[in-house]
Formats: structure tokens, C-alpha cells, sequence
């Protein structure tokens, strides 16, 4: 029996145990050798388990664990090595001060849908990661997945439950755990697979939203293993804008899974998407689907007959905080006023708040664009209008009505030069004859001034603008600047961040003070950047612990005082 002072493999002396559950016992630790602390999962076989299959058991867990710290990524919890204690094994692992998402939803509730896109794409960033490693989790669930103090989702125990017998069928047709989490052909005795880990991380997110698996929580583990095998789950009712991606995860067959890292990239847009894209509480229109054929619908005119949405489903999606830019859809919206205007009479008001309504459907549909296209492969693959920026004929279409529309409101010299020259050149006196129109004269000359003093002003801001770097050398150029920064003047770096991302992303000072200095260096590599606000580079990480870490991260940036700040940025891919 182990007790606090205990040393593990001549290395590790037990300090406290920090949890305990069906697989082991969780220590608290310090690797004598380096110094530094540690954690110490002791694991045991399921209980009923024959002498043989427990050492097939151990045997397992230990090749599992050999493979799982080959993956290092910021969003899993590294595997330093794994050892035998008491003829069982135990698995060395960075000490995190965390709770496990399962005691966060117990504790507080569902999450919001924001809260819920966040933590999905940081577990399924680390999961794509996993897979491109040819690894499969095997039992991604709440209770595997640490919410750490700074607000980081970190996924851990791959393949361990696996390898002893935990939520999975045994030789005598036993099961062993819950299988709320197990995707249909799992339940139904087919291998775990990369599909699966995807199905498990859809339920995952249908219960961090809905307050419970997609097949309820059946304490009789049959009865419940054959609802999972049906793939028939009652339909979410609390997701909002996560509803097209969570359903599609959860697809019962296979092939109809987005890939992992389609899921990443959707839940990072969704997470880092502006206010329209978040269907505010307070709008009269129902939230739309982020499919194809209902964007295209919500950005069409509307005809005034079109009955209004019956149902609304935003009130449990959160209002975007106000500080975030509305970014490219205003463009797309700007085409809504060439709509002739409505008649005098008692028709007025209901035109008006259809027009409006459409306004609001055009509003939500063209900030959803983005969001669609990084959904290929499961919503559609062809790039919308808002990907290809606003310099592709894609995105300047919309913007056609409103040079149009605009253009009549200023005037060309011409018209009024002519009606001020016609008198005189009507009369044959030679001499000049006073006329009384002196006031009207210097009225429209000083109209005249006016128009050109704009006229210069709007020139020399052209010339300012042209004198500009593209904007695509600007965002590469800000996150070039942020990185030369770092690890050694932490103090101007956070002034490149957002406030929303200075307490979301990075957690307070305190945390970004704690990661930036446990790196010794860092470089930035292939940085682009794509107008409007978007970037992408590779950023390689040395850890003082020697580790070194290659990410490839995407970003969105924002205009603030001055200067380009980051307001988002997941990664896409990590290697190390």
C-alpha cells in the first residue's frame, strides 16, 4: 500500500493523494532526480478480472502509456514516463492543479455555448494531434478531461482505460464502467477508431450543454449499451450555433463524421466567431443552421408574404461581448437598403420590421460565411465570400449596390458651374451689368470650396492608404512583433492582447506570467497573414525542460490603439 513519503522507482516520493477513482490513485509527487513536481497515477485492473487478463492488463496500460508520450501538445497532458510499483503500473505525469470537466458540470451546471466551443476545440486540437500520430483515445469523456486554474481544457488517460477492460465489453460478455460515451459500433463490439474519438467528443459537448449524455445516464450498463449501440439520441435543444457540428459528430455511421481536425477548425471558428455570428437573446428571428442552403436563404431578399420563424432557439445562446469588431458581413449587409421603400399607408410598420428582420437574417448568414467554409468536408467545402476577402469578386459583388447607391450624394462641379456661368453668357452688353444675385454666387462657390477641400482631404487619405502596407504584411507583421517579444518583455507582449483575450484565452496575467516562463525561446516561422483580420504561423516552443514544441496556430486580430492586438488564436497542429 503506498503512503505519502513512499518513493516510486527510486525516483518519485509520493507527497499527498490528490484523487482516487475506478482506475487508480492520483499522488502528488517530486521527481527527486529533476526537482520538480509531478503526478503519480497508480493504476489498477478492473475488479473480477482473472489473474491473466489483469497482467494483460498491465501489460497494456504500459504500452499505451510508451505510445501517448510520444504526443506533446498544449492541450494534453504529457505522459513523462511510466513505471512499475508493486507489480502495478504507474503513470508519471505533469502535475496540473485541475478539476475534472465532469466536477465542473456536477458543480456548476452546463456550460455555455461559448464556454463549451472553447473547451472543444482545445481538447479536439490535441486529439487531431493525437491522430495524426496514429493514436486513438479510446475514452474521451468529462471525467478525462481537466479544466486547469487558468481556464485551459487539457485531455488525458489515452488509451489507458482501454488497455484495463474500463468502459468496453469483457471476454465473458461483462462491462465493465459507463458506456454513455461510446460511439454505436463501439457499443455494437467494433475496434475504437479515429471516427470514435470524434463521436465520444460530440457527446461530450451534448453534455457539457444539455446537462447529460446523448443517452442518459441508465445506471443498468445493458440497457444502456444497447441504446448506444442504436445510435438514436434524443435531439439537443441547448447547443445554438454548436447544434450542426455536435449532430454531425454524433452521426451514427462513421463515414459521416467530420475528421478531428474538421472539428477543430469548426469549434475554434465558433468559438472565436464576432457578435453576429452569435444569435443575440433579444432578436425576434430564430437561430438559423449553419448549413449551406439556410445561409444562402437568410442572405436572399425576403418576400414580404414569407411567414416569420415559428420556434426561436436563442435564448440559451450568449450575447457576444460588445467589445469584439462586427467584421466583414457589414459589406454584405450594406446591400439591404437598395429595397424600394415601402408605401404610405397601413402596410408601413410590418414592411419596416421586415426589413429589418431581414437585415438581422443578412447580419447573421454573412458572419456565419467564415464559419461555414472552415466545416468542409461535412457542410461544404467551397469557400464563401467572407474567406476570400474582400478583394475577390466573391466579395466585392455585394458592395456594388452601395457605391451605387452612394454615388448621388455627391454631386460634380459641372451642374453648378454651368448654372452659375449661363447669365452672362445670355447677355450682348459688353459691359458688365450688376445683377442681384451676389448671395446665391457666393453660396455655391463656397459650396464649391467645401467640395474640393473634401476632395483634397479624401485624396491625401488615399495617398495615406497607399502608402500603407498591404494589410496582409500588417497581420503577419503583428504577430511577428508579438513573438519577438517573448519570453523576455512580457510586459509590452500582454499590451498585444485583447482584454477578452488577456482573461479568456490566456487566463490573467498570472498565467501568461507562468507559461511564458517556463519557455526559454521562441521563434515564428511561415507567418501569413489573409485581409481582413486573419493570420497563420508556425511557432516553435523551447521549454526549459528541454522539451521543444512545434505548433501551427491560427489567429484573428482586431484593431486597438493604435496597433493590431490578438483576440483569438487556436492551434491547428502540434508536434514535438
Amino acid at each position: 500500500m503506498s503512503v505519502p513519503g513512499m518513493l516510486i522507482a527510486d525516483r518519485y516520493r509520493l507527497v499527498r493523494q490528490v484523487g482516487s477513482g475506478g482506475m487508480g490513485v492520483v499522488w502528488e509527487a517530486m521527481d527527486e532526480r529533476l526537482g520538480r513536481p509531478v503526478a503519480v497515477k497508480q493504476l489498477r485492473a478492473q475488479v473480477g478480472l482473472s489473474q491473466v487478463e489483469a497482467e494483460l492488463a498491465k501489460n497494456r496500460a504500459m504500452r499505451e502509456a510508451r505510445i501517448t508520450a510520444r504526443l506533446h501538445h498544449r492541450y494534453a497532458v504529457p505522459v513523462f514516463d511510466v513505471v512499475e510499483h508493486e507489480g502495478g503500473p504507474c503513470l508519471i505525469m505533469q502535475f496540473l492543479p485541475s478539476m475534472p470537466l465532469s466536477a465542473v458540470l456536477k458543480e456548476g451546471g452546463p456550460l455555455s455555448v461559448d464556454e463549451a466551443a472553447r473547451v472543444g476545440a482545445q481538447v479536439a486540437s490535441a486529439l487531431a494531434a493525437a491522430h495524426q500520430l496514429n493514436i486513438v483515445h479510446r475514452d474521451v469523456k468529462p471525467g478525462n478531461i481537466l479544466i486547469t486554474d487558468d481556464g485551459s481544457a487539457l485531455i488525458s488517460d489515452f488509451g489507458i482505460s482501454h488497455a484495463l477492460g474500463d468502459a468496453t465489453l469483457t471476454s465473458t460478455g461483462m462491462v465493465h464502467g459507463t458506456p454513455a460515451y461510446l460511439a454505436p459500433e463501439v457499443a455494437r463490439g467494433s475496434e475504437s477508431s479515429f471516427a470514435s474519438d470524434v463521436y465520444s467528443l460530440g457527446g461530450t459537448l451534448y453534455a457539457a450543454l444539455e446537462g447529460a449524455p446523448p443517452f442518459g445516464t441508465d445506471q443498468n450498463s445493458i440497457a444502456l449499451l444497447h441504446r448506444v449501440a442504436s445510435g438514436q439520441f434524443v435531439p439537443p435543444e441547448r447547443t445554438g450555433a454548436l447544434t450542426p457540428l455536435v449532430t454531425a459528430m454524433l452521426a451514427a455511421d462513421p463515414a459521416d463524421r467530420p475528421s478531428m481536425q474538421q472539428a477543430a477548425s469548426g469549434l475554434a471558428a465558433l468559438a472565436a466567431a464576432p457578435g453576429p455570428a452569435r444569435p443575440a437573446a433579444n432578436l425576434e428571428a430564430a437561430t438559423l443552421p449553419l448549413a449551406p442552403s439556410a445561409v444562402a436563404a437568410a442572405a436572399a431578399p425576403q418576400s414580404e408574404s414569407a411567414p416569420e420563424p415559428a420556434s426561436p432557439t436563442v435564448a440559451d445562446v450568449p450575447r457576444a461581448p460588445a467589445a469584439d469588431p462586427v467584421e466583414a458581413p457589414p459589406a454584405t449587409v450594406a446591400a439591404a437598403p437598395v429595397r424600394p421603400a415601402p408605401a404610405p399607408g397601413s402596410e408601413a410598420p410590418r414592411r419596416r420590421r421586415t426589413a429589418a428582420l431581414v437585415l438581422t437574417l443578412a447580419l447573421l448568414a454573412a458572419a456565419a460565411l467564415g464559419t461555414v467554409a472552415l466545416l468542409n468536408g461535412w457542410i461544404g467545402s467551397a469557400p464563401t465570400a467572407a474567406d476570400r476577402g474582400p478583394g475577390s469578386a466573391g466579395a466585392s459583388q455585394p458592395a456594388e449596390p452601395a457605391s451605387s447607391s452612394s454615388a448621388p450624394s455627391e454631386p460634380a462641379s459641372p451642374p453648378a458651374t454651368t448654372a452659375s456661368a449661363a447669365p452672362p453668357s445670355a447677355r450682348p452688353t459688353p459691359e458688365p451689368t450688376p445683377e442681384p444675385t451676389p448671395e446665391p454666387t457666393k453660396e455655391k462657390s463656397k459650396d464649391d470650396d467645401d467640395k474640393e477641400e473634401k476632395k483634397d482631404k479624401e485624396e491625401d487619405k488615399d495617398e495615406d492608404d497607399d502608402n500603407r502596407p498591404p494589410r496582409a504584411a500588417e497581420l503577419a507583421g503583428a504577430i511577428t512583433s508579438y513573438y519577438a517579444l517573448v519570453p523576455g518583455d512580457t510586459d509590452a507582449a500582454w499590451r498585444r492582447l485583447t482584454s477578452g483575450y488577456q482573461s479568456g484565452h490566456a487566463g490573467g496575467r498570472s498565467a501568461f506570467e507562468r507559461f511564458w516562463g517556463d519557455v526559454r525561446a521562441v521563434s515564428v516561422s511561415d507567418v501569413s497573414g489573409t485581409a481582413p483580420d486573419r493570420a497563420q504561423a508556425t511557432v516553435t516552443y523551447t521549454y526549459r525542460d528541454g522539451r521543444v514544441v512545434r505548433e501551427q496556430t491560427a489567429y484573428r486580430l482586431v484593431e486597438g490603439e493604435g496597433r493590431l492586438k490578438i483576440a483569438a488564436s487556436t492551434v491547428l497542429s502540434s508536434t514535438g
